[in-house]
């Protein structure tokens, strides 16, 4: 059971600014490498508890469709967000705000973790979420900054 943690200091950006960046529906394009090729098939009005996010995905080329609902709302501090359908076993999602910084947790399993899978996670899966997060980071540092 893989967890991982990722922080981004963000000196000076108050909680409720980095909640605000978060609610915005879009956020997900705006935090995806482009490499990764994600199509947001569905995403809700507003975010909230219970909202679905549908996103398109092709790792090594073959498109899956990864559904997420938000379980837990709790602005300016935190949100949850899980797999419904998706490539993982089990991905849980936890995003926290703090003063000044923001901690992403993903709690998650490959598929066939007990034949195999955890080797592939190990050399492919997870050097590629940290890229991903590192990507994330700095798009999200870039807004919350005003880097650009």
């Amino acid at each position: 059971m893989p967890i991982l943690e990722f922080r981004l200091d963000l000196p000076g950006v108050p909680r409720e600014a980095i909640a605000a960046f978060h609610a915005d529906p879009r956020v997900l394009e705006w935090l995806s490498p482009p490499r990764k090729k994600v199509r947001v098939v569905e995403r809700p009005e507003k975010i909230e508890d219970g909202a679905l996010v549908v996103i398109e995905v092709a790792p090594f080329g073959v498109p899956i469709r990864w559904v997420s609902r938000i379980e837990e709302w709790e602005p300016p501090y935190r949100f949850v967000d899980v797999q419904v359908k998706g490539p993982f076993s089990r991905w849980r999602h936890e995003h926290v705000f703090e003063e000044g910084a923001l901690v992403d947790r993903v709690d998650y399993e490959v598929p066939f973790a007990l034949a195999g899978g955890r080797l592939v996670d190990l050399a492919l899966v997870r050097p590629d979420l940290r890229r991903m997060f590192r990507f994330r980071h700095e798009a999200a540092a870039q807004r919350l900054l005003g880097k650009r």
